[in-house]
């Protein structure tokens, strides 16, 4: 099964482990730039309480950087991110004689735009929480009951998508959002985004977030770090992350 270590794929290992016992589940992580340093030590905090086999956990290395469909950033990179990330997932599975690749895919996930499920489609993979109808409330509330530390994890997405379609994805800009959400996530702003266009700095915040960026100390630390950057202004999208 593919595991990112949010609260999709963890309650879709939970419940498969309920189902058909742990040693007959491989888990897939895929490690790549697009995912920063922060993202892969929560994962790897939730695998290691799930504990798994060393034998049934597999980390495939992902250099999406040297793919020029994807760093081209049309409206179809995340097609062809997925098509080839979930390839490597099948062959990795094959090889372990495992008969179907899992994805933590919901209900909500069809409300809106999504390419990569095409790729899910296309590959012939199982979305079990999708086929059950459940929506993202119901596998917070699912997840909680099962007592998954990942129930009340914000959702997430690759670094990848903080970069405008049509500009070209680098490992400058990708490193230059890390470090503006994790001063962010250092100054207790919790599922902040920042977008990279030209030279501003977008922000995406939660409704909370966004009543404490504008408390005097906060603003004047983060206007001196983005300029420090080299961003020339930063601007609040007024559209709250949920």
């Amino acid at each position: 099964m593919a595991f990112s270590g949010g609260v999709d794929s963890s309650l879709l290992y939970w419940a498969a482990r309920a189902a058909i016992g742990e040693e007959n589940i491989v888990v897939l992580h895929a490690v790549s730039e697009l995912v920063s340093k922060r993202e892969r030590q929560s994962a790897a905090a939730t695998l290691k309480i799930f504990n798994p086999s060393p034998d049934n956990l597999v980390e495939v290395c992902l250099h999406p950087l040297n793919w020029s469909e994807f760093v081209a950033n049309t409206s179809d990179r995340c097609y062809f991110c997925k098509k080839r990330m979930y390839r490597n997932f099948l062959l990795e599975a094959e090889g372990r004689q495992c008969t179907v690749l899992l994805d933590g895919s919901n209900a909500d996930d069809l409300k809106s735009k999504r390419p990569g499920f095409r790729a899910i489609l296309e590959l012939a993979v199982q979305t079990p929480l999708l086929d059950a109808g459940l929506g993202k409330d119901e596998i917070r509330y699912l997840a909680r009951k099962a007592g998954l530390p990942t129930h009340d994890k914000p959702s997430n997405s690759c670094m990848a998508t903080r970069i405008p379609e049509g500009d070209i994805i680098s490992k400058e800009k990708l490193e230059l959002v890390e470090k503006c959400e994790l001063f962010l996530l250092d100054k207790g702003f919790i599922a902040c985004r920042v977008r990279v266009e030209g030279q501003d700095a977008v922000l995406q915040l939660t409704t909370t977030d966004s009543r404490n960026i504008f408390t005097e100390a906060i603003r004047v630390d983060l206007l001196c770090f983005m300029q420090e950057l080299g961003f020339a202004r930063v601007l609040l999208d007024m559209t709250p992350r949920l």
